[in-house]
């Protein structure tokens, strides 16, 4: 009788390591691969496509056009400002998460609608977008008489400098695909 009963312990302590081992295998499973939002490794891709759930892909937090710059350095957003003819230029991080304050006295656009090819500057301005700067902002406004609804063009700004790094050739869509 005592044998049968220290069997069935040992069969019983036996099935519930084994189980344990299953779990404990799965978990780690599950922290080795999704690695989720706050992950730290090479982009070398540009994020027309979709992560997947638990991505880290990014929206425009002002509704606008995102683009990302030179692997995830930095992010322009794009938008029209609603009922004007002003242009908006906000520059953001994910990676940390925040705004980015840079100076430069203008940057210059070129943008082509149809068959023009037109030029404009985006100017420093304080978050009130009606204040010029001459300090580091994040934020950059142009006066574009022809923005009115409906308007499509592509555009290519000025090599730009932040934090010492000059970026070439960003190029956008306005309005986005």
């Amino acid at each position: 009788m005592f044998l049968k009963f220290t069997v069935f312990v040992d069969n019983v302590v036996l099935q519930r390591v084994n189980i344990m081992k299953k779990v404990i295998s799965v978990l780690m499973l599950v922290f080795a691969v999704g690695c989720g939002s706050d992950h730290d490794h090479d982009h070398d891709h540009d994020h027309d496509h979709d992560h997947g759930v638990g991505s880290h892909g990014h929206e425009a937090p002002h509704g606008g056009i995102l683009i990302s710059v030179e692997d995830e350095f930095c992010h322009l957003e794009f938008l029209r400002e609603p009922g004007t003819d002003r242009l908006l230029m906000h520059a953001m991080r994910f990676h940390p998460e925040g705004v980015l304050k840079f100076y430069n006295e203008k940057i210059g656009v070129t943008a082509k609608s149809g068959e023009e090819s037109k030029v404009f500057e985006l100017l420093p301005m304080e978050l009130d977008g009606v204040t010029a700067t001459k300090e580091p902002t994040s934020l950059y406004v142009a006066k574009i008489d022809w923005l009115k609804d409906g308007v499509v063009f592509e555009a290519t700004l000025s090599d730009i400098t932040i934090e010492g790094k000059t970026l070439k050739n960003i190029s956008f869509q306005y309005p986005g695909k």
